[in-house]
């Protein structure tokens, strides 16, 4: 009986051990056949580097690849060389005669390895016959470039250059370092990095916008397309068919980030009737317009190109929405063009809305803006219920970080009472306010004002009674004027006041910082003063 372990084949090589044992002159073991070759023989030694035997037959790898198993019938030959074996390495190179070929120690190319034949179609017209070999693809060379005879001369239309003149940016996140980036923003989606529109470049025809106009303008190559031809680089019939195209598209475009520069091209290219048709598409859209990112801007070009009559005629639409308008960050800009562009006459709704919540809207980050402008353009007489709460309440708005604004403001424009209250307001605890980070700008402000501004020579008792309360007593060590040129705000204001000393108050000054010299020499804020008091000097003794 045969033993029981000899019927289990689930082992590799059970079936040719089973046969072996069965008959093992018509089944012998592979090794002990009188054919077999030790593949490996007269290989060199082996080297122990890699941690194992590389010549050891290792079946339970991965990657183990017997030679002869998979070969062709017949007796066996040396092992084929397989070039992407990684643990071919151990196989001896062929023989050669020396370098060149595949001699020499070389191994013969992988099957595929290269480029082959050229293909028939090869050369393209205008190149050079191909030297030995397929030439490499395209990119091939990278940013480098084909070789020399690989260089065609058929025309290429070289691309753009666009010039970028350095310009000198803002620091920091103030107002001043953003303003010119969003204004560059604006320029490049209008049209390109020079806020120039040059549809030249553009390889667009109005034949082809014509069929989807409005589609064609939603996108930046339409859109700088279309304001191009509509600033004077199409006939009459064109420019017509592009309005009559359009406008009825009004609204839709104004939503969009390229539309909306086309419509405001439309605005201000087009005559009276032209414009009469857009207001006719905006109406029942104004308050939304105003409140979106891209609508806003055509709502302000509307209220720049539209005659007097028609601007009344937009702006109803949001009269009862007024508040709501000013605390949005795209309507507030609205807001401030109906205050620049309608006439004082209709800016009532403005003025009594802004009234009945005077000091709020101070405070707020766009309301102050409005009031602002209401100070620029509307006569004083029609601002009294707007300006009495808010000098009324001064002390609080000048230490806000946005009232302050609205409070140097009405020192630049407002009544001479006004002025006069401020004045006072600020002597009472100058030191407090000079040291403030925010209403230290209120105090510069009143020394300004009071020394070269429209109500100079009437705020002369004001003027001196603020420069006394600041200088305080010579003898007085911590008096306001010493503590202000230490303060990293106060210093500040000891500037501007050097700037606009006039008189005796100039020499007076002018002996307290050069007693303290020395001392504010050794300092980081006195510094800043001993150079302003050194130009101020100058310009004295030039004079």
């Amino acid at each position: 009986r045969r033993p029981p372990e000899l019927f289990n084949i689930a082992t590799p090589g059970a079936m040719s051990e089973f046969r072996y044992r069965e008959d093992p002159y018509r089944y012998p073991r592979r090794e002990e056949r009188p054919d077999f070759r030790d593949p490996y023989a007269g290989a060199p030694p082996p080297s122990h580097s890699y941690g194992y035997d590389p010549y050891e037959r290792r079946p339970e790898r991965y990657d183990y690849r017997d030679p002869y198993e998979r070969g062709p019938p017949g007796p066996p030959g040396p092992p084929a060389y397989d070039p992407y074996d990684p643990y071919a390495r151990h196989y001896q190179p062929p023989p050669g005669p020396g370098p060149g070929a595949y001699g020499g120690g070389y191994y013969p190319p992988p099957p595929g390895y290269g480029y082959g034949q050229p293909p028939p179609h090869y050369p393209p017209p205008g190149y050079p016959p191909p030297g030995p070999g397929y030439p490499p693809p395209p990119g091939y060379y990278g940013h480098y470039g084909p070789p020399p005879h690989y260089r065609h001369d058929s025309p290429r239309r070289s691309p753009r250059r666009r010039s970028r003149t350095p310009e000198k940016r803002g620091k920091g996140g103030g107002k001043r370092g953003k303003e010119p980036q969003r204004k560059r923003k604006r320029e490049r989606e209008e049209g390109g990095e020079d806020g120039e529109v040059d549809g030249a470049d553009i390889n667009l025809t109005l034949a082809e916008v014509f069929p989807r106009l409005v589609k064609a303008a939603q996108e930046q190559d339409g859109s700088r397309f279309l304001q191009w031809k509509l600033k004077g680089n199409c006939t009459e019939e064109e420019r017509k068919k592009i309005f009559e195209l359009a406008i009825p598209a009004t609204v839709k475009l104004s939503y969009d980030q390229f539309g909306n520069f086309v419509v405001q091209k439309l605005l201000e290219t087009g005559d009276s009737q032209d414009h009469s048709d857009i207001l006719q598409q905006v109406k029942g859209h104004v308050m939304k317009l105003s409140q979106d990112k891209f609508g806003c801007r055509v709502m302000q070009k509307m209220l720049e190109a539209l005659p007097s009559e028609e601007k009344a005629d937009l702006t109803a639409e949001i009269q009862d929405e007024v508040v709501e308008c000013i605390h949005d960050m795209n309507g507030n800009h609205v807001i401030q063009k109906v205050v620049e562009h309608l006439s004082p006459n209709d800016l009532g709704f403005v003025v009594a809305a802004v009234a009945r919540r005077a000091n709020e809207m101070a405070m707020h980050v766009y309301g102050c803006r409005i009031i602002q402008r209401l100070l620029e353009h509307c006569a004083l007489e029609e601002l009294v219920d707007v300006l009495d709460p808010i000098v009324s309440a001064a002390a609080k708005l000048s230490r806000d970080s946005h009232a302050n604004y609205v409070i140097q403001c009405i020192l630049e424009r407002g009544r001479l009472e006004d002025k006069r209250h401020i004045l006072e307001v600020i002597t009472g605890s100058v030191l407090d306010f000079a040291k403030n980070k925010v209403s230290s700008n209120v105090v510069e402000k009143c020394f300004e004002i009071s020394t070269i501004g429209s109500h100079a020579e009437d705020l002369v008792e004001e003027r001196s009674a603020l420069m006394r309360a600041v200088l305080g007593e010579k003898s007085d060590p911590n008096a306001p004027i010493a503590r202000l040129m230490k303060d990293k705000f106060g210093n500040y204001t000891v500037q501007r006041i050097i700037e606009h000393s006039r008189g005796d108050d100039w020499l007076e000054l002018r002996e307290r910082i050069e007693a303290a010299e020395e001392s504010l020499k050794k300092s980081a804020t006195g510094k800043h003063i001993i150079s302003a008091y050194e130009k101020k000097k100058h310009s004295v003794d030039k004079a």
